[in-house]
């Protein structure tokens, strides 16, 4: 009996290897692990994996920044959370109506920011 092949995989848009480019150098400086990307033909999510953090998590889990995209016709980010911390920190502030590369360049900005406080506010 012959065991299954891996099916290939179609490459992933544009857009999750930019989102990883940009936010790779910003993220693992402070202790996240370098992005890990996946996306349908319209919708995408790059995850930052951090760990614990001062041993706070509501799963006793990691906790990820997540940060989800669509394409609207073109691709931009839809959602920005830091996922595993109470519900009130989850969603953070982003451009929500500012290009790929607008919403990119502001992150590099405020994410070390937002990110130093434990949990965000």
């Amino acid at each position: 009996m012959s065991t299954p092949s891996s099916f290939p995989t179609p490459p992933l848009p544009p857009a999750i290897a930019e989102v990883s480019e940009i936010l790779d150098p910003v993220l693992t400086p402070i202790g996240f692990a370098p992005a890990q990307g996946g996306a349908s033909e319209r919708e995408g999510q790059v995850i930052f994996c951090r760990g614990e953090v001062d041993g706070i998590s509501t799963d006793g889990a990691c906790i990820d920044l997540v940060i989800d995209l669509g394409a609207r016709p073109v691709w931009q980010i839809t959602d920005v959370r830091y996922w595993g911390f109470p519900s009130d920190t989850w969603h953070l502030d982003f451009d929500a109506n500012g290009t790929l590369a607008e919403q990119l360049v502001t992150l590099t900005r405020t994410l070390p920011v937002i990110l130093a406080e434990t949990p965000p506010r």
